[in-house]
């Protein structure tokens, strides 16, 4: 009996822990700031936007960072933050880094 009640809350935590991780977006879209709001707090960052898009909930941003490295950024549409940040540029040190507080 232990063994199945470990077994139960091992699954029920693997589980939790692979919905925390996800970067797609759970706002509801009452709650959203525009996509003006996007475009301006992209060029706060300094951004470029070449392209502006809803991806699995997030508003996602393709375009130049201050730094004039291409990148893929994915925003939570309630607060703006970074969820995800991709850069294509040769640098691998760049690449798939996760923003903390944007």
């Amino acid at each position: 009996m232990k063994l199945r009640l470990t077994l139960a809350a091992l699954c029920l935590g693997l589980n939790a822990a692979a919905v925390l991780a996800s970067d797609d977006c759970d706002v509801p879209v009452e709650r959203w700031q525009s996509r003006d709001a996007v475009q301006q707090h992209a060029t706060r960052q300094g951004w470029q936007v070449q392209r502006l898009k809803i991806d699995d909930g997030c508003y996602e941003i393709h375009g130049r960072d201050a730094q004039g490295r291409s990148f893929k950024a994915r925003l939570d549409p309630e607060t703006l933050r970074v969820v995800k940040m991709k850069h294509s540029d040769d640098d691998q040190s760049h690449k798939d880094s996760r923003a903390k507080n944007h």
